[in-house]
Order: structure tokens, then C-alpha cells, then sequence
């Protein structure tokens, strides 16, 4: 597909989309990388992965301010229309939802700097199991929708959008596990709700990879597709 922050009469209109469009992708490989980070740090009880996934945050934050300000001067000089308004308006909206994907990282990078000399909370191999599989499938949902964003691709953003219920069954058959573990063993309770409070942050970034691709079709061909059921979807 052609690139939509190209093409203009005015090129520097060409240079300001791109570079809106460069911030978001550039926030969206830090997020990708934050919540890696987190579950290996989680695993693996390294408390420096930990720290660096904070720190991250700041990154992130910081591309968030800069490609807010973008939308603003977008909006006061160059008075968006049709597909350049949906575009300047979906990445606002990826901005936001990538903010709150670096912010569940960094809750669950805090969550093991909190367990440091707390070994009886260490979660196990039988409990990360489960979060490393719902880590993978979330991680591989937010690239995707990156890429369907990189290249405006409606027919991979509508797979994004057909995977979610996926992640939602992991995480539903995720959740009937660890129920067991905690009537076969109450000692189990304290742990398995440490990793309650996991997975449902991996649970709700695959939400925000969905609202993603959700956005690229959008852009693309000007369709709300927030409230439909994704089975019924194809690209024009």
C-alpha cells in the first residue's frame, strides 16, 4: 500500500506526518521491548531487568509529550482533512494506547523489584508457564498491529483483531489453572494472586494491540470496527 505521509503538495505536510507517524512506531518497539523485559525480569527474579523497564518508562513517556505536540502543531497549521484527519487522529489514539501498554510493564517490573528478599513469592515454573504463553501471544499482537500500522494493512489488522479472542481464552484457561493450584494447595493463594495481577495486565495489553489494528483499519477505510465482531470483517 502507498504511503499515506506522502504525496502531498506541500511536502513539509509529507515530513510532519512521517515524523508523527516515526514517533509512534519508535514508542511502539520501546513497549514491545518493556513488556519482554518484564515477564524475563519476572522469571528470571532480575531485579537490573526490572529497574530498566522503569526506567524505560520514562522513554516512553517522554515520546508520548513529543508526539502529542505533533498532533497539536498538525492540527494549527495544517488543518487535516479526510484521510490525513483520520490518520493524525488514529495515531493520537495509538499514543495513548501504547502510553498504558509501557504503563502495565512497568506495574509488573515494580511488582518484582516489590518481591526483591521475598523468596516465598518466588512464582515458579508451573505459574510462569502461564504467563510467559499469555506474554508471547500479547507481544506478538502488539508488533503485528505495529507493522499493519508501518504499512497501513487492513487485512493484517483484521487477523490482530481475530486473535484477540485467543488471548482471551488463554487467559480464561489460565485462569481455571490456577483456581486448581490453590484448592489443591492454599499456601499456593498469595502466589497465584501475584500472577492474577500478571496475567490480566498481558490480558489488557493484547486489548490495546486490538484497539491498534482497530485504528489502522480505520485510517484506511474510514470504518468504525470498534463494535464488530472481527469474523465478520474483510478488507475492501
Amino acid at each position: 500500500m502507498s504511503d499515506i505521509t506522502k504525496g502531498h503538495t506541500v511536502h513539509s505536510f509529507d515530513d510532519d506526518l512521517a515524523q508523527l507517524r516515526g514517533l509512534v512506531l519508535e514508542m511502539g518497539e520501546i513497549v514491545v521491548e518493556q513488556v519482554n523485559n518484564a515477564v524475563e525480569a519476572l522469571g528470571e527474579r532480575d531485579v537490573h531487568l526490572a529497574q530498566r523497564v522503569v526506567s524505560d518508562d520514562r522513554k516512553v513517556d517522554q515520546l508520548d509529550m513529543e508526539a502529542h505536540e505533533e498532533v497539536e502543531k498538525l492540527f494549527a497549521i495544517r488543518h487535516p482533512l479526510a484521510r490525513d484527519l483520520r490518520l493524525v487522529m488514529a495515531l493520537s489514539k495509538i499514543v495513548s494506547e501504547l502510553a498504558r501498554g509501557g504503563n502495565k510493564a512497568k506495574k509488573i517490573a515494580n511488582f518484582v523489584l516489590a518481591l526483591e528478599g521475598e523468596e516465598d513469592r518466588a512464582p515458579g515454573k508451573k505459574l510462569m508457564h502461564h504467563v510467559r504463553r499469555m506474554s508471547e501471544r500479547a507481544c506478538c499482537m502488539l508488533e503485528h498491529s505495529l507493522e499493519a500500522l508501518a504499512a497501513l494493512d487492513v487485512d493484517a489488522a483484521i487477523d490482530i483483531m481475530k486473535t484477540d479472542d485467543e488471548l482471551d481464552e488463554e487467559f480464561d484457561a489460565s485462569m481455571r489453572h490456577l483456581v486448581t493450584f490453590m484448592w489443591e494447595n492454599p499456601s499456593m493463594i498469595t502466589k497465584v494472586l501475584d500472577m492474577v495481577f500478571v496475567l490480566k495486565a498481558l490480558e489488557r495489553i493484547g486489548d490495546f494491540a486490538n484497539h491498534i489494528a482497530q485504528q489502522v483499519v480505520y485510517v484506511a477505510e474510514a470504518r468504525d470496527v470498534r463494535y464488530v465482531n472481527p469474523d465478520l470483517l474483510e478488507s475492501r
